[in-house]
């Protein structure tokens, strides 16, 4: 599986698991909008991506893109380029 397609298949899952149905249910095809899916899931799911893929998503690229394809596609370029940065985890001062 290439990285293009893990990130198709990442989204794939957490759109489903945020739309209450099976991946299976879902192609590379799906409108992100047509699955009910509002700018408050956008924020969910880029969370969720975020926290599957270890890199900072803009909230943005969900309500931008139309389909999952379109979103993955982008998401793997943004990676790919080092455009998404590792996801920033929080570290405590030592004692």
């Amino acid at each position: 599986m290439t990285a293009p397609d893990k990130v198709r298949q990442i989204v794939i899952e957490k759109t489903a698991d945020l739309a209450g149905i099976k991946p299976d249910e879902i192609t590379a095809e799906t409108n992100l909008e047509a699955l009910g899916l509002d700018s408050a899931d956008a924020v969910v799911l880029a969370m969720e991506v975020e926290q599957a893929t270890g890199r900072e998503i803009e909230v943005g690229l969900f309500l931008r893109c139309e389909t999952i394809s379109d979103a993955a596609a982008e998401l793997a370029k943004l990676i790919e380029e080092g455009a998404a940065p590792p996801v920033a985890t929080e570290t405590r001062p030592a004692e």
